[in-house]
């Protein structure tokens, strides 16, 4: 099970990494354009992805959350503000590379687990750090969905990152 959810989370990197590297291809107009859609731009998009895999990795050093108090969740809005404003100025390509850095992190994370299987509190429920990791990555396919839909609306094709697609660049 360990070896399958490594992989999925290698999934994970590379869809985001061929997402920013596609975007890298295009103007910084394109991915920073406001546009009607899920998120304001393209960029904001990738953030999210960005800010919701580091809360994962702090949830998963905490030993995940048993408090839920006023005082917990103003500091993870503070956490998540300061996580934003640490990329604003930033080409994807900077983009890119806190997502490399990150996903080091997840590496070293998970390599020193001793079982996937392990439960977390999560509130008033508990999983297995094994289920938040695929949520994980769902969550970064869901809204690499999004990124290709705003690509569509402002007349850009998308960059093929489904799973089929990336075990099919594993065998060549």
């Amino acid at each position: 099970m360990k070896q399958y959810i490594r992989q999925q989370f290698e999934y994970h990197v590379w869809a985001n990494r061929k997402v920013c590297r596609y975007l890298q291809e295009l103007t910084e107009e394109v991915y920073q354009k406001n546009i009607d859609s899920v998120f304001p731009t393209i960029y904001d998009a990738m953030v999210h992805i960005y800010v919701i895999d580091h809360g994962w990795l702090s949830f998963f050093r905490a030993g995940g959350v048993t408090d839920m108090s006023a005082e917990y969740l103003s500091q993870l809005k503070e956490n998540i503000d300061s996580l934003v404003a640490s990329t604003k100025g930033k080409r994807i390509e900077e983009l890119e590379q806190m997502l490399d850095n990150l996903a080091e992190q997840f590496r070293i994370f998970t390599g020193e687990l001793d079982d996937i299987e392990v439960v977390y509190p999560s509130g008033a429920f508990q999983g297995r750090c094994l289920d938040y990791l695929q949520h994980m990555v769902n969550h970064g396919t869901y809204h690499r969905g999004n990124i290709t839909a705003m690509l569509r609306q402002m007349g850009h094709p998308g960059t093929p990152t489904d799973y089929g697609f990336y075990l099919y660049t594993l065998s060549q």
